[in-house]
């Protein structure tokens, strides 16, 4: 119809076809849009551009610190999912074993420490209320951190500028503190044991928290549980403890060592008496028993608590070389895969009940140890020094497994002592010296 577009455009209006007239509507509409969009984004850029330097500086360190905080979440969930892992395998409180290339177990980690382990329904009341009362009264009220008491022991910490003596820890706080075996007196140690008691009674209840702490606490030289403690002081079960005698275990909690009444040097029955006589108070005062069984269990601390020391077996950790080696590998790997102490790591392995699969090949193991502790090859020093020593490894060519190794000549007397194979670093070039000093004998 038309020669071309632009003569559309000398076209009156009213003769161009509706249609048309609708499409050059819509096309010029289309790039107003475009023109006014670009318009408005160029003048942003440029009031961006125009923004003050000050502004710019501010606007880039909120940024940093939005992405700082969300990296902060990020560990801090990853750090609660690792504890929650470690924790839940810890409260089955069972030594690791260690085994052999044929299945056969060569360790039992854990048995080094003397303990007793019992149920929760076999420890008395009177002993779960007696720790209650004199460690932490408002246990059952509490969700890990008791506010009000950890309140004053801050403001007690802050008045003596640090130096305060005052305890703020919770049941809770102090079975973070036996699991994990940080002792450190820092302000950023509580922060992180706060937040792990918080975590711990998320997952678990006020009487799996107790029973493990009653099972892992310290009570005397070598001593771990109230199990273990009935049978040390009293030769008794813990569940045939009378009202006086929890009282005393209980009473113990702050310095067991300082509360023996089998120390030789010391006499402390009258400290025993006073401490013992404090918990039953409390006991009192918190409505746990009444004012008859205070006199009586009173009346039996008076008069001298029956004290029966009772022997507890427990192994010397004494292994093989190649044992000792291993369990210090899986100390670090542990301690580095969970970004935790190794006396964090040592006390999982202890309570965690792994079973751990060494290359050891127990009889090559033995012939090795047999050999090294002959007498023979100890030479002595002529200028009186330490006699002569050794270290042997045996590898398997075919898998590259260290099956066999020993540390030291001599019998082996001592738990993860010196491991020349590991510890006592030489220049390979020094191996073949044994060899160029004994070869051309047996020629």
């Amino acid at each position: 119809m038309f020669k071309n577009k632009n003569a559309v455009q000398d076209l009156k209006e009213e003769e161009i076809p509706k249609s048309v007239r609708e499409m050059q509507k819509n096309k010029s509409s289309k790039k107003e849009n475009k023109s006014k969009k670009n318009s408005k984004k160029n003048k942003k850029l440029k009031n961006a551009n125009k923004l003050p330097l000050k502004k710019r500086i501010k606007r880039f360190i909120l940024i940093i610190l939005a992405i700082i905080f969300v990296a902060l979440i990020i560990n801090t969930i990853i750090s609660a999912y690792k504890w929650k892992q470690l924790t839940m395998d810890m409260f089955n409180n069972e030594c690791s074993i260690v085994v052999d290339t044929n299945g056969n177990i060569i360790a039992e980690l854990g048995s080094e420490r003397k303990k007793i382990i019992v149920d929760f329904d076999d420890i008395p009341d009177n002993l779960k209320n007696a720790y209650v009362s004199i460690e932490d009264e408002r246990f059952y009220k509490h969700s890990g951190v008791d506010i009000k008491r950890t309140g004053g022991a801050i403001l007690s910490y802050i008045l003596h500028a640090g130096n305060s003596s005052y305890g703020g820890s919770t049941i809770t706080q102090q079975l973070v503190k036996n699991l994990t075996g940080d002792n450190t007196d820092s302000v950023t140690r509580k922060i992180k044991e706060w937040w792990k008691a918080y975590q711990l009674e998320w997952y678990f209840s006020k009487d799996e928290i107790l029973e493990m702490y009653l099972n892992v606490i310290y009570v005397g030289p070598n001593i771990y549980g109230v199990g273990t403690g009935a049978e040390y002081y009293f030769s008794k079960n813990v569940s045939e403890l009378s009202l006086a005698e929890c009282a005393f275990l209980a009473g113990i909690n702050n310095s067991p060592n300082s509360y023996n009444p089998f120390d030789e040097d010391l006499d402390n029955t009258e400290k025993i008496s006073k401490r013992t006589k404090t918990v039953l108070q409390k006991m009192l005062e918190l409505g746990y028993i009444t004012e008859e069984e205070y006199n009586i269990a009173s009346f039996e601390v008076d008069s001298g608590l029956d004290f029966d020391k009772g022997t507890i077996e427990s192994s010397e950790g004494i292994y093989a070389y190649h044992t000792d080696a291993l369990i210090s590998e899986v100390i670090s790997d542990l301690a580095d895969k969970n970004n935790i102490t190794e006396t964090f790591a040592t006390n999982y392995i202890y309570l965690s009940g792994l079973t751990i699969h060494s290359t050891q090949d127990s009889d090559i193991q033995d012939e090795v140890d047999t050999e090294f502790n002959k007498s023979e090859y100890r030479v002595a020093s002529r200028q009186g020094g330490d006699p002569s020593q050794a270290a042997m490894v045996i590898i398997d060519h075919e898998t590259g497994q260290v099956v066999a190794c020993s540390g030291g000549l001599g019998e082996k007397t001592t738990a993860r002592g010196l491991n020349r194979v590991t510890q006592s670093t030489r220049q390979t070039g020094s191996a073949i010296k044994p060899l160029a000093v004994v070869l051309p004998r047996n020629r």
